[in-house]
């Protein structure tokens, strides 16, 4: 069978309860499906249009698919991402100043709250229960 198909069966298997032809076509199936291709699928030839922007209609085909809106001024964009950008670090730096505060209250006010006494321990006593 090796000489036949390449592959040899492993010792584990009973070559009587298994038909080794068989077992060497799944063999190769398996190469097949997880060996590395060097050939051009559509999907990368799609990744190469657009990175290297030869394809116009096919990149923007993708954009229109991703949600992106299309064309529009190189200008327009760079202030509408830095008007972006700054409103995410505002709500960064807010969300952080909001943690430290937290984290301050959290570590310092240990013990205070409900079910917690600030004048030492209190014990009940039968005067009380009355």
């Amino acid at each position: 069978i090796e000489e036949l198909s390449g592959i040899s069966i492993p010792k584990i298997y009973n070559t009587g309860a298994i038909n080794p032809l068989q077992y060497a076509q799944q063999q190769r199936k398996r190469k097949l499906l997880w060996s590395k291709t060097n050939d051009k699928t559509s999907t990368s030839k799609v990744g190469a249009a657009i990175t290297d922007g030869q394809d116009e209609k096919t990149a923007e085909k993708f954009r229109k698919l991703l949600g992106m809106k299309p064309g529009g001024n190189a200008t327009n964009d760079t202030t509408e991402s830095d008007a972006i950008h700054q409103q995410q670090q505002d709500t960064f730096d807010s969300l952080d100043k909001e943690y430290q505060t937290a984290r301050i209250t959290t570590h310092l006010r240990r013990g205070v709250g409900l079910g917690f006494l600030s004048q030492g321990s209190f014990v009940p006593s039968s005067a009380d229960k009355n």
